[in-house]
């Protein structure tokens, strides 16, 4: 292996290795490339060690021409920017590797149920706010609006849970 295009940039790597692992959280067999490469001078290494800042890439394995996404794990040199001239020759090691699918997935769970909780604590806060207004504008107690709340529940509820349960399925379409 020779040849890695990672994010349209075509990289010589000197050293490569391809292996599976097992993520310890998910169980899922995630794929993970050590590969090498080498620059020459401050300029190319200020570039690459840039390039390599960025959480993921993408990546084609240019001899079987699979494309994958990949998380970066690390890159790193034997040098610290200041010591390099414009004659050094500068090895990068870099790792990259899947994600587990399962953890994806779960993040996506968390973010609709966080979405969930803060949407439903911003409609009790509203709610809150208008009763505390209602009430010290002398409109209504605190009596008369429980009492007008399980009239409209007792009346509406059923209507209003299957609005809710088709706009869920719009969303979704």
């Amino acid at each position: 292996m020779t040849q890695l295009m990672i994010n349209n940039v075509n990289f010589h790597v000197d050293m490569f290795e391809e292996k599976m692992i097992t993520d310890a959280n998910t169980g899922e067999e995630l794929k993970r490339l050590n590969f090498s490469f080498s620059v020459v001078g401050k300029a190319a290494y200020d570039k690459y060690d840039a390039f390599f800042e960025d959480p993921y890439f993408e990546v084609t394995n240019m001899e079987t021409k699979e494309t994958l996404t990949l998380k970066n794990i690390s890159h790193s040199t034997f040098y610290q920017s200041p010591e390099i001239t414009d004659h050094t020759n500068i090895v990068f090691r870099v790792k990259l590797q899947q994600e587990p699918v399962k953890a994806k997935e779960q993040v996506k769970n968390e973010q609709q149920t966080e979405n969930t909780v803060n949407e439903m604590l911003l409609s009790r806060i509203k709610f809150k706010a208008l009763v505390e207004l209602l009430e010290e504008k002398g409109f209504l107690t605190e009596k008369e609006l429980y009492t007008k709340i399980e009239e409209v529940a007792e009346r509406d509820f059923d209507i209003l849970r299957d609005e809710l349960s088709h706009s869920k399925k719009e969303v979704k379409a």
